[in-house]
């Protein structure tokens, strides 16, 4: 490896923290996520002046001029949904694009309007493949050209006032979501192990690639492209008010979580901050001091952003000596993130895989003495809010009616008739709140008793000799006159992710049984990677579920 730039003698006296890097039009239009924010702000501005159906022509030549320019897409296509045709009914371009984005009236930005788009952003970011359609139009020069306009805008409004302050250490809080695996929300490891864990595993994946990888950039080949600190680390994003931290919020390549635990952070004193607030930022901390990834990084980064040459990522391991903590401003995560930054005449390197205004800690920290807070997704919003210490039940086992439009869940509802009377009646509405269903389908619960809700439970699957523990949660139970059932929600370790209802009912003098289900596939392997064939399973399973009643 050339040899990056020494870091500098601790003898020797630094210069004082240069003030925050302004956030200006120029620089947030520079970043690939910069661009992508002010392109989602000009499409709600379009929803926002349309007077018809049709949202108005900017969203439809955005839709149709970014579809053809994504590198994913083929030549052909067609599209569904309302009005669709086989083929767009004209072939707009950039500068069309970027006329009718001219014509927009941009309106007052709304707390509620720029956390949606934020969150689209945010969520869009993908550094192991090449930029998407939208992300291409964003960087087209006429399309970037009318969006100076819409962040001028952005950038004159008090919401972004914050985004270059630096870190605020007295309203930290910590963000874990319930359906990721179990983890402490501060790090029971110390952080010294941790880092010296990552930098050896670093070091050994590159060896690793750069003996076994293909030398050629553009192979189908992928492999750990994020550069922020090791994720055993604590980090923390500081809170929006009523909203809930920031975290919650703004979460690059999300799992649709729906459920979250927000712990406050208890900051030591006298702490040592390096803040990331532009790509200068972040490249400096490479100069200090770095880890060559070229090998294990070159395939992925050349899709993001097109450079064949040599790679570097801050060595954190060594950084901690010298800093407690290093978070990113919202600025700095919005002209900084996904681009290729020179380091030197050498070396480039790429952040990403790190939430804006997230704080890695790099030294031991500990929570607060409150209790942690529990957040959820209100998918009516979708927005995030305070709740008690349970979740409500997607799957409403208590209502007639049902939609199964939650995220990115698979939703299914099945019913078959039972028979009729009031003796097969009383039957089987005693039975489903004893998890009949379940274990007259081949699965044994190990308290099989009146189900209560809040109760968890652990369900075991036999499949083909194999024996599959399932954690779950009773979420909501019902014992009406005419409608008797309940529903749990998975719990982290369970093969898929998601929410089941039993419910049987009558109409008149017959007896239902309807079993809904949200599912998608579980963030743990092996299961995550196993998901189609549990979901074949299931469909097996649930022929089970409609005749175990009967």
């Amino acid at each position: 490896m050339t040899p990056m730039p020494e870091a500098q003698d601790p003898a020797v006296q630094e210069p004082p923290a240069p003030d925050p890097a302004p956030l200006v039009p120029a620089a947030l239009l520079a970043g690939p996520r910069g661009r992508r924010l002010c392109l989602e702000l000009a499409d709600l501005a379009a929803a926002a002046a349309a007077t018809g159906p049709d949202r108005n022509d900017f969203h439809s030549a955005k839709f149709y001029a970014s579809h053809g320019m994504d590198p994913g897409h083929g030549k052909s296509a067609v599209y569904y949904g309302p009005g669709a045709v086989a083929c767009p009914p004209a072939n707009p371009t950039a500068a069309d694009v970027a006329a009718l984005l001219d014509a927009l009236p941009l309106p007052v930005l709304s707390e509620a309007a720029l956390l949606q788009a934020l969150a689209a952003t945010v969520n869009s970011a993908r550094y192991w493949q090449e930029p998407d359609g939208e992300d291409v139009l964003a960087a087209s020069a006429p399309v970037r050209h009318a969006l100076h306009r819409v962040a001028e805008h952005l950038l004159a409004s008090p919401l972004a006032a914050w985004w270059t302050a630096p870190l605020n250490v007295a309203e930290q809080w910590t963000v874990t979501f319930v359906d990721e695996d179990p983890r402490p929300q501060v790090s029971a490891k110390r952080a010294v192990d941790t880092l010296a864990q990552w930098r050896l595993a670093i070091m050994a994946e590159e060896t690793d690639a750069a003996t076994q990888r293909p030398a050629d950039p553009t192979a189908n080949w992928s492999g750990e492209w994020w550069s922020r600190p090791p994720s055993g680390l604590t980090n923390s994003t500081r809170a929006l008010g009523s909203r809930g931290p920031t975290g919650l919020w703004l979460v690059e390549d999300g799992f649709g979580q729906l459920e979250a635990v927000a712990q406050r952070l208890q900051a030591p004193d006298n702490l040592r901050i390096y803040e990331i607030d532009s790509p200068e930022a972040w490249a400096q901390l490479c100069r200090e001091q770095s880890l060559e990834v070229t090998a294990s990084k070159l395939h992925d980064w050349y899709r993001t952003t097109g450079r064949h040459g040599r790679w570097v990522i801050p060595d954190w391991a060594l950084l901690k000596d010298k800093y407690d903590a290093v978070h990113l401003t919202m600025g700095g995560y919005l002209s900084t993130a996904g681009c290729e930054i020179p380091v030197d005449g050498t070396f480039s390197t790429v952040l990403a895989g790190w939430d804006p205004d997230a704080t890695y800690w790099l030294r031991d920290v500990v929570p607060g003495a409150e209790a942690g807070q529990t957040w959820l997704q209100d998918q009516e919003g979708p927005a995030w809010k305070l709740q008690g210490s349970r979740r409500k039940s997607l799957t409403t086992p208590a209502r007639s009616d049902w939609s199964w439009g939650h995220g990115d869940f698979r939703g299914q509802s099945v019913m078959a008739l039972l028979g009729t009377g009031d003796e097969l009646w009383q039957r089987v509405g005693a039975d489903v709140l004893r998890w009949k269903v379940k274990t007259r389908s081949g699965f044994t619960v190990d308290t099989p008793g009146p189900v209560s809700e809040g109760e968890r439970v652990n369900v075991t699957a036999s499949f083909l000799g194999v024996k599959v523990v399932e954690p779950v949660e009773v979420v909501a139970v019902v014992a009406a006159a005419d409608r008797v059932g309940f529903s749990y929600r998975t719990l982290p370790g369970h093969p898929v992710s998601g929410e089941e209802a039993f419910i049987v009912h009558r109409i008149g003098d017959e007896v239902y049984l309807t079993i809904r289900s949200l599912t998608r596939a579980a963030p743990q392997q092996p299961w995550r990677i196993l998901f189609p064939v549990l979901l074949v399973f299931q469909k097996l399973v649930r022929r089970r579920y409609l005749r175990a009643l009967r």
